[in-house]
């Protein structure tokens, strides 16, 4: 008999108490199960590539042009010539390790799956991301998780991005504002809480652990140097060596940009040093690119200054009759010009003395390039005629203090 919420029974059942009891405790491990899985994924759960792995020869269809077993193949250049071998990496799922060196196991951490993705299936394995990678021409990403005791992991992405410029750009791309790089013996690299970042030659790597864990910090330490052993390294790219070796600045200030600089369509192949400082409400850039000849450095001068000047408002020309354009809400002044075969620019400078001085560091840091430096500064394709380059470029490097205008500070 129940009256409201009072209950008038006169006894229990001990068993409903025992199965009450019995469903919390199974409601509990349930709960507390999931929470540990959700914290402790499996890797290999996330991992596509079987999914786009080609199938096997046996399902596939026969092909009524295949000659059988044991017959001499048609001569090269008939009609009846042979297909094509595939390409080294084209589908997800290859067993092509790239770059990626053998024995990655050690101290209690074992090798997973690997995957190899082409740029078309890219985003299988960094969707979301894939677009950025694009934009610097990446040519394969080799990705393999190392798996270590209690949970542990650390996954390793490794990027072919074709050049030294295109890798250390990415790399720059990816950098948070205010991180210094380290550059040693053909490597810049970066440590960040539990990952670390490594370009070197034409290869970009990410290195990033599953916590902070002493364990996974020395997993990720060990690697860097493995791989900074293990890859070829390449001199460094003629402006880095212009900004870097010349004008002295720290590596982390330069970077590349493949296509759309400053977000002029015309704009590709450009290497450009920010030089405010990252906490400054400037935005001062200097930029340099090579042409094939002085005629085509003079032609893209001009379009520089044309973009410019859309931009903002004629602001008069500089001691040497350069035209200058000025941001209306910043007050900032740019413009480009053509030294030789180069293109040398500066974009948002405070005021028109520092400008010109830049300008001039610029044509000076140009002549003392040694020989060997400007025979490898030659331009690069247009991106516009290569379809892996239909992406944005990433976000631009952070802003930092320069030696390059400390005259004038």
């Amino acid at each position: 008999m129940r009256e409201g919420l009072r209950s008038y029974r006169k006894s229990y059942d001990v068993r409903e108490a025992y199965w009450g009891v019995g469903i919390s405790a199974g409601l509990v491990a349930v709960v507390g199960w999931v929470s540990y899985r959700g914290a402790h994924p499996d890797p290999s759960l996330m991992d596509m590539s079987a999914a786009l792995q080609a199938e096997p020869e046996s399902a596939r269809p026969l092909d009524p042009t295949a000659q059988p077993p044991g017959a001499r193949a048609a001569p090269l250049g008939g009609a009846g010539r042979a297909p094509e071998p595939p390409a080294e990496v084209t589908r997800a799922g290859s067993a092509e390790r790239g770059a990626l060196p053998k024995g990655l196991s050690a101290d209690g951490f074992v090798e997973g799956k690997l995957g190899a993705y082409a740029p078309d299936t890219l985003y299988v394995k960094i969707n979301g991301r894939a677009e950025y990678y694009a934009s610097f021409g990446v040519q394969s990403l080799h990705a393999v998780t190392l798996e270590g005791p209690a949970g542990a992991s650390v996954d390793i992405e490794l990027y072919d991005l074709g050049e030294s410029r295109n890798a250390l750009g990415c790399y720059n791309g990816e950098r948070p504002p205010g991180m210094d790089s380290t550059l040693e013996n053909g490597s810049t690299f970066r440590f960040d809480r539990n990952a670390a970042f490594l370009a070197r030659g034409r290869h970009y790597v990410r290195f990033v652990g599953s916590d902070e864990s002493a364990a996974v910090l020395a997993e990720v330490q060990r690697l860097l140097e493995l791989f900074r052993r293990e890859l070829v390294g390449e001199e460094m790219p003629w402006g880095f060596s212009l900004f870097v070796d010349q004008l002295k600045l720290a590596p982390s200030m330069v970077s590349y940009l493949r296509a759309n600089a400053f977000s002029f369509g015309f704009a590709h192949d450009v290497y450009k040093a920010s030089l405010s400082p990252a906490d400054s409400q400037e935005d001062m850039e200097a930029f340099v690119s090579v042409k094939a000849d002085a005629a085509a450095a003079q032609h893209a001068a001009l379009e520089y200054q044309a973009a410019f000047r859309s931009q903002g408002v004629p602001a008069g020309k500089t001691a040497d009759g350069l035209p200058l354009s000025k941001d209306e809400f910043l007050g900032s002044v740019s413009t480009a010009s053509s030294s030789e075969r180069f293109v040398i620019g500066v974009r948002g400078a405070p005021n028109v003395e520092r400008l010109s001085q830049t300008l001039e560091q610029l044509r000076a840091g140009l002549r003392a390039l040694p020989a060997p430096v400007l025979a490898r500064a030659v331009p690069s394709p247009d991106p516009e005629t290569d379809s892996s380059s239909e992406a944005e470029p990433g976000p631009a490097p952070p802003r930092a203090s320069s030696t390059l205008e400390g005259e004038d500070q």
